[in-house]
């Protein structure tokens, strides 16, 4: 069997392989780059290495010159004390010539040879030093030299990467797209033809926008950046191959589109993250003299926007759900259109020839008020405030047997139910707020007839189990206060605690009797001390757990005794721990700002402006 082409091919594998790389690398200026910055990495490794070995050869020279001097300033000092000492032993021998000089001449000449000797060495040392000085900072500058050749390279890699991903950008790309439409019942065949084609051509060129993105070198980078540039994508030509309905119902449309981005000239730098300065200005050209038979058309993107959720956008009929949208058009005139119930419509003819942004603010219908209309605040994250009751401005009677009458110019909302534990709670967990129960220990209770502290007993604990649709109580005038602000600051709007006069127009609705149904209490239509309900003289009950007044407001009989933003401490509404006789509308009951009891409440007013 002859094997030998086979074999021969397997033998040159090896060889196509290499020169399919090599051919690559031509191809692409930043391996060539790469190439040259790893090989200058390398140099700078080994001028680090000699540098540091100069260095250190330094350092170590110049110490021992340092000896040298620290010792020359010893020897000069010996050289000092023997000659004087042999200058004074000559002053002797003068007057007593029997003195021996001979020691004294030795140390002179000893100490006179170790000074020549030290100033020798002294200037060989350092004529080394020198010379290592001058290596060292040969050695610095080649450093600083392939330090610069590497920021050379770099700067050069920014800008290759840069008009590499400017090319990536700008070839053109064909794509074909189908897609389907409901037309409207309204509209002709031309305008449902008509209609289907530019949203296939809007499909296309969001899906050619992805794909450019896609195939570029770095395209988790682009991904990254791509939110941050337009890409002023044009259609090039455009063909429908296929288009009509094909159920009876939908209408497709099968098209050929060629496409084209024309980013700005910093836009790949944009894109890469780096200094707009490493791209390069385009040639200008000249589109004059283009061969493309149809016109060609940018497309850009429009950002829709406004102050709601759950909107409705329509632009040019089309349907694109709710805000925030992103949506790609052509350029020229477009009609935009948002809508939500309950808010006048938001229309705008709007032409766009480049990326736009739009923000629409859509305004409530005005709505006439009615008394007894209910309405809850938002306080974002789809918590809500307390509900609130409309009441009116107008004439009221109040006081016992209705004997004092009050205008009121304002309308105002009014809490449908005391303050629950749950509401309470979303507060404290929002704020860490603690109650002047907690910090001084102050929630009391009436245990046979007498005010009596309750042990550790604040709102979460007043001394029987609540639930979280109970009013909450061991609640101070100063606590309800800062719930109201609280709930003021999450909502825009005012809330307060109601004023006396307020709280008895709310809790009458009406009426100029001692109750909201009459004069006369009867037993079980509310949880009052000795009320005949299963919470009577126990503890407070769930807030609707008895008929609401003709407002809609629970509570105002019983329960438990609720705050006013009077000064002198007035609370109304009586409790279910007190005679029913207390909880008519006209009684009150008076504590400090700081008191908390166990059947004390609060609820609150909203103004409304």
């Amino acid at each position: 069997m002859r094997t030998g082409l086979p074999t021969f091919l397997l033998a040159l594998s090896p060889y196509f392989v290499s020169a399919g790389i090599a051919a690559e690398e031509a191809r692409d200026p930043i391996v060539k780059i790469d190439q040259k910055l790893f090989d200058k990495h390398e140099e700078l490794k080994s001028a680090t290495e000699r540098r540091d070995d100069k260095q250190a050869q330094f350092d170590s020279q110049k110490q021992s010159v340092d000896q040298l001097t620290k010792s020359a300033k010893a020897l000069d000092d010996k050289f000092k004390q023997a000659k004087e000492q042999l200058e004074a032993n000559y002053a002797r021998m003068i007057d007593d010539p029997t003195v021996d000089l001979a020691a004294s001449q030795k140390a002179y000449q000893d100490a006179w040879s170790a000074v020549k000797q030290n100033q020798q060495q002294r200037l060989f040392e350092e004529q080394i030093l020198q010379e290592l000085e001058h290596q060292l900072s040969l050695a610095s500058n080649e450093l600083e030299a392939i330090s610069q050749g590497i920021d050379s390279l770099e700067q050069n890699k920014l800008r290759a990467r840069a008009k590499r991903l400017q090319s990536e950008l700008t070839e053109s790309h064909s794509l074909s797209v189908s897609f389907t439409n409901r037309c409207q019942a309204n509209m002709t065949i031309a305008e449902c033809d008509r209609q289907t084609r530019d949203l296939a051509l809007q499909k296309a060129v969001k899906q050619f926008q992805s794909e450019l993105i896609a195939n570029t070198s770095e395209s988790k980078e682009i991904e990254l950046n791509a939110h941050k540039i337009p890409f002023n994508i044009h259609v090039l030509r455009s063909k429908a191959k296929e288009s009509g309905f094909y159920d009876g119902i939908r209408y497709r449309s099968l098209m050929d589109v060629e496409m084209q981005a024309r980013p700005t000239q910093s836009a790949a730098c944009t894109l890469l993250g780096i200094n707009k300065k490493y791209c390069f200005e385009p040639d200008s050209t000249d589109d004059k003299g283009s061969s493309v038979t149809n016109q060609e058309i940018a497309w850009v993107t429009l950002n829709v926007r406004s102050n709601l959720y759950d909107d409705k956008v329509t632009i040019d009929g089309v349907n694109y759900g709710s805000t925030p949208v992103e949506i790609m058009l052509p350029v020229g005139q477009h009609s935009i259109s948002i809508r939500k119930e309950g808010y006048q419509d938001f229309n705008k003819e709007l032409s766009i020839n480049r990326d736009h942004n739009l923000r629409a603010v859509l305004v409530e219908t005005a709505n006439p008020l009615r008394e007894g209309d209910k309405f809850a605040d938002s306080l974002g994250s789809g918590h809500q405030g307390p509900e609130v009751s409309t009441i009116l401005p107008g004439q009221y009677m109040l006081g016992e047997h209705g004997s004092k009458q009050l205008k009121i110019k304002q309308p105002f909302g009014f809490g449908t139910t005391p303050v629950t534990v749950k509401q309470f709670e979303t507060f404290v967990n929002s704020t860490n707020y603690q109650t002047d129960a907690e910090l001084k220990n102050t929630c009391t209770a009436i245990v046979k007839g007498e005010v009596t502290p309750i042990s550790k007993g604040y709102w979460r604990n007043p001394g029987f189990k609540q639930a979280a649709n109970s009013p909450v109580v061991c609640v101070s005038k100063n606590d309800a206060q800062a719930y109201a602000q609280w709930l003021s600051r999450k909502t825009n709007h005012s809330y307060r605690l109601p004023s006396e006069d307020e709280w008895e127009i709310a809790a009458r609705a009406g009426s100029e009797s001692n109750y909201w149904w009459g004069d006369h209490f009867a037993p079980s239509q509310a949880n009052t001390g000795w009320g005949g309900t299963p919470w009577s003289n126990k503890s407070t009950s769930p807030v609707m757990a008895f008929k609401p007044n003709k407002l809609g407001i629970y509570d105002t009989v019983g329960n438990v005794w609720q705050w006013t933003n009077d000064a002198r401490g007035i609370l109304k509404g009586g409790a279910w721990n007190f005679s029913p006789e207390m909880a008519a509308a006209h009684e009150q009951l008076s504590l400090s700002d700081s008191s908390a009891a166990n059947y004390v409440g609060f609820r609150v007013l909203r103004e409304i402006n």
